[in-house]
């Protein structure tokens, strides 16, 4: 089964002396791995955005990949720790959590996006936390954050509750304090200037439903683990 698409580079990983198995986030079709020939030419590094193009017998099978560099991201990695984190945790993320074949078209048109934000330093870390939002979502996980999972109210969302995924306002917050996730507001309110305390609750925030409900108890990424500290000293 032969076809062409554009996709993002997700990792390489080693199959042999000649052979790499590529994995790629395409637009049409979603992750798919692939073997990958090494030559002379370089290769797209993970984040560059590249055309595909697959040839295999059958669908199910592991087809060969051509891949073409059509915009690389390489520079991004010379950027802070903090940029280069969220672009490494966000590669990893979509490679541990998303199913082969299955297209996630507006996640791959929000992940190309949030890399077009890595560029600037002011965007970056609220790009990639509005990412794992809707990550979050696109597997099925979905926060819901619109009005008080209790009162029904809209004003005053505080907190998240960690059973529901639902937001929660102050009042009804109050008793329960201790055992709800902060809601930082600019995950509610785009006019919101959100500080690093913020982005350190917003990825608090979704990283319990990714580690306790998406990935099924699997290990995030440790670069995720270092932006969460990262932000934590630049407080």
């Amino acid at each position: 089964m032969n076809w062409e698409d554009t996709g993002i580079v997700l990792k390489y990983r080693t199959y042999s002396e000649k052979q790499l198995i590529a994995s790629i986030f395409t637009k049409q079709r979603g992750r798919v791995d692939g073997m990958v020939t090494r030559t002379k030419a370089a290769l797209p590094q993970s984040g560059d955005l590249c055309a595909v193009h697959q040839k295999a017998r059958l669908e199910q099978h592991l087809g060969t990949l051509k891949l073409e560099t059509k915009k690389s991201h390489s520079s991004l990695q010379f950027c802070e720790a903090t940029r280069v984190y969220a672009l490494k945790s966000m590669l990893e993320l979509l490679g541990l959590l998303l199913p082969e074949h299955h297209p996630y078209l507006n996640l791959w048109e929000k992940v190309d996006e949030t890399l077009q934000l890595f560029y600037s330093q002011e965007e970056a870390i609220k790009a990639y936390c509005l990412f794992e939002v809707l990550l979050l979502e696109e597997l099925g996980f979905g926060l819901s954050l619109g009005a008080c999972v209790a009162t029904g109210v809209t004003e005053s969302l505080t907190h998240v509750s960690p059973k529901s995924g639902g937001a929660v306002c102050y009042e009804a917050a109050l008793p329960y304090i201790n055992k709800l996730l902060v809601l930082p507001s600019f995950l509610i309110n785009k006019d919101h200037v959100p500080t690093h305390a913020d982005y350190v609750n917003s990825l608090l925030l979704t990283g319990y439903f990714l580690e306790n409900h998406a990935s099924h108890h699997k290990s995030l990424p440790l670069a995720r683990q270092e932006l969460v500290q990262k932000l934590r000293f630049s407080e």
